[in-house]
């Protein structure tokens, strides 16, 4: 496998350098027979390799690390808003459902619209987490909407309610290297209403003031809005959604797909949302129900296991037992450990979190399907105990510092660090860690020393889990902050 993987990729840079008409170093020694520095060659090259193995911004942490890739910003044309503000007041009448309205359409909204598009600062937010030399970014005018919310209270049941459900706007996550983007303009002033991101720390949620701006990927981010407790609206909420399509640099015709799809599936849900606003017959209220409860199935899935994830799962699965134990059992271990190495740019902890307990769950199911099967009561009972026992020191550790500094809150900055001094700080040094290894340890001595029923393969794997724990706690040892 080892040997076909370096003859396609040697294939395939070839290929790159007919294609380009690229000249290349080996073109210039082997037509002067000179075969012998090949080897040469590769030793050069050789820091080059080990340096994109470990660069900040390349494999290790894009294999491992979530960013965080919402872009918040004020506007640097505050003209252009109250402009649209004006206009609202003096176009949109109030009414019990949110009001949406196609700013390229309209007299007076075309020009504040398109300044905004073009807004400095806003452009300059997407450069921050899309170099320049990297991504284009363009504008993507056929789903943009200025949206009023209604006034009164909440409808039980209608399009409106997806807006207080955790969602992501689009379906196509799965387009690679492409994103679209909607960016969200505060027009009027607000202090009520507040944009929860449930995959990232609570300090990234928004309260879109008029000025603000909070942009977020269209696909990939869940999302909803809720009331900030005892806070009100002079005003109706109002805001302007812009959206862009960020695209490798010079792939315009992918830019042109991922932006044509987008608006596609757009306009096509736009025109279920506006027929669901007032329901009356039962085909829409059929409608109505559909769209929450494929909106709410779709949230509950994606902040608990992600569709990019379930995808890892099963290719791991189709390639075979043997793949399909060995990269889910630690895919966990290299999320811990690039997340504590690589900690900017800034990571989406919601992420995070869910990758992390989600792969440390899918690696004790293994443990558990080699480990239950073995186990006879009340002989084993001790065994049992003793695992017991140490994993319950790690739950305790997690009990005291709680899952935000569990999962690096304070590292990552989230949090204001604390000194934890309850039990089993207060006595055990990284117990967190300690209670992982005494348990496996006990596991080890009861089932493998003492009855001899794990097998070698079980023996091998629970000795991979210990290594991998050892070698975290020996980088937080070394590399933390405190």
């Amino acid at each position: 496998v080892c040997l076909l993987a370096i003859a396609v990729g040697f294939c395939l840079q070839e290929l790159s350098h007919f294609v380009f008409a690229e000249k290349t170093y080996m073109g210039s020694y082997l037509g002067a027979a000179k075969p012998w520095m090949v080897i040469v060659h590769s030793i050069w090259l050789m820091p080059l390799v080990i340096d994109c193995l470990t660069m900040r911004y390349f494999f290790l942490p894009k294999l491992f690390v979530s960013r965080n890739r919402n872009i918040n910003v004020t506007v640097a044309n505050p003209k252009a808003c109250d402009e649209l503000r004006e206009w609202i007041h003096q176009n949109i009448p109030e009414t019990p459902e949110t009001t949406h309205v196609w700013p390229h359409k309209q007299e007076g909204t075309t020009g504040p619209t398109l300044a905004l598009e073009n807004d400095a600062a806003i452009m300059a937010a997407f450069r921050k987490v899309f170099a320049a030399h990297h991504y284009d970014v363009r504008p993507v005018q056929g789903m943009n909407e200025i949206y009023v919310t209604a006034v009164g209270a909440k409808k039980a049941m209608s399009s409106d309610a997806v807006f207080y459900t955790p969602h992501t706007d689009g379906p196509y996550w799965f387009l690679p290297f492409g994103s679209l983007y909607r960016v969200l303009v505060g027009v009027t002033p607000n202090t009520m209403v507040r944009t929860q991101f449930n995959l990232q720390h609570e300090t990234q949620n928004q309260v879109l003031d008029i000025y603000k701006v909070c942009g977020f990927d269209y696909s990939r981010e869940l999302h909803f809005i809720d009331h900030v407790p005892g806070e009100t609206n002079k005003e109706r909420r109002s805001l302007v959604k812009l959206h862009f399509v960020v695209y490798p640099k010079g792939w315009h015709w992918y830019g042109n797909l991922v932006a044509g799809l987008n608006q596609n599936y757009n306009t096509w849900a736009r025109g279920n949302f506006l027929k669901t606003l007032r329901p009356s017959t039962v085909y829409e209220k059929t409608l109505a129900w559909w769209i929450w409860l494929t909106t709410y199935f779709n949230y509950l899935f994606e902040e608990n296991v992600g569709w990019p994830n379930l995808v890892y799962i099963l290719t791991s699965y189709a390639l075979g037992p043997t793949p399909f134990l060995i990269l889910t059992s630690f895919r966990h271990y290299g999320v811990y450990m690039c997340s504590f190495a690589f900690r900017q740019p800034d990571i989406a902890h919601g992420f995070l979190m869910r990758d992390a307990k989600l792969y440390k769950t899918i690696a004790m199911m293994h443990m558990a399907r080699r480990l239950l099967p073995i186990i006879s009561l009340p002989e084993d009972l001790p065994g049992i105990l003793a695992a017991c026992g140490g994993f319950a020191i790690t739950i305790a550790a997690t009990a005291q510092l709680g899952f935000v500094r569990t999962y690096f809150g304070s590292e990552l900055g989230f949090v204001q660090p604390k000194w934890i001094s309850g039990f089993p700080y207060s006595v055990i040094p990284h117990p967190m860690i300690v209670g992982q290894l005494l348990a496996w340890s006990s596991v080890l001595y009861w089932f493998g020393l003492r009855q001899e029923k794990l097998t070698n393969e079980t023996i091998t794997l629970i000795g991979a889990h210990m290594t991998c724990y050892v070698t975290h706690m020996v980088q937080e040892m070394l590399t933390s902050s405190y």
